[in-house]
């Protein structure tokens, strides 16, 4: 008898028995990168708004500080848009040698406050004495980080906000956006700083009697 003859196996080639990617395989991998790259975006956005709210905090606390500075020293000070290269950049600024016509001639009256800046100084060889408003070399602001702008509305002219008294014409040309007289009052405005059209933190607003408020009213 013959011997039952087993079935031949037949060999395969390993490349022939290479098997690709499974559709399952395929999914998970796209979700795994579509995963990293959420994360390195969040990343990404999360670095940039905490820069952008250390700006805010910055300026809130700086604002502060020179409203204190002000009426310590009983000199207006302020914060000013600057155009540099330009760029809009914040900067305080003082009114420098603001008493000068006082300081030559002590038999002028003085003022009866901060904000009465009416010296008449003509004929008294004062004329050339202008004081004018420079950057305070103590105070600085950190520059404007990259899509970030700062705005200033509902400015109140320094004639205005000073109830009609007379002032020096330096005291109302090239006056800052942000005012304190050296009184402990203000010319009230509204300050908003933004990223990419978006607001960073909550509307700064100065109020009549110089403080800073941060919020709704």
């Amino acid at each position: 008898m013959y011997a039952a003859r087993r079935p031949s196996i037949a060999r395969q080639s390993p490349l022939a028995t290479q098997a690709g990617f499974t559709l399952v395989e395929v999914v998970v991998v796209v979700v795994i990168l579509a995963v990293f790259a959420s994360v390195v975006g969040l990343s990404v956005g999360s670095s940039e708004a905490r820069k952008n709210l250390a700006f805010y905090e910055h300026v809130t606390d700086t604002l502060d500080y020179v409203r204190l500075l002000s009426a310590e020293r009983m000199q207006p000070m302020g914060m000013q848009l600057q155009n540099q290269q330009g760029q809009t950049v914040p900067v305080i600024v003082q009114l420098d040698n603001a008493y000068a016509a006082y300081q030559h001639t002590p038999q002028v009256q003085p003022p009866k406050n901060n904000m009465e800046l009416s010296a008449d100084i003509s004929g008294r060889g004062l004329e050339d004495i202008k004081p004018t408003w420079q950057v305070t070399p103590d105070v600085h602001l950190p520059p404007l980080p990259e899509g970030v702008t700062l705005s200033v509305q509902s400015l109140e002219t320094a004639a205005n906000a000073a109830q009609g008294q007379t002032l020096q014409p330096w005291f109302t040309s090239g006056v800052p956006e942000v005012l304190w007289f050296g009184t402990g009052q203000a010319a009230p405005v509204t300050i908003e700083i933004r990223y990419n059209a978006r607001l960073v933190g909550e509307v700064i607003r100065i109020l009549p009697d110089g403080r800073v408020h941060v919020g709704a009213e």
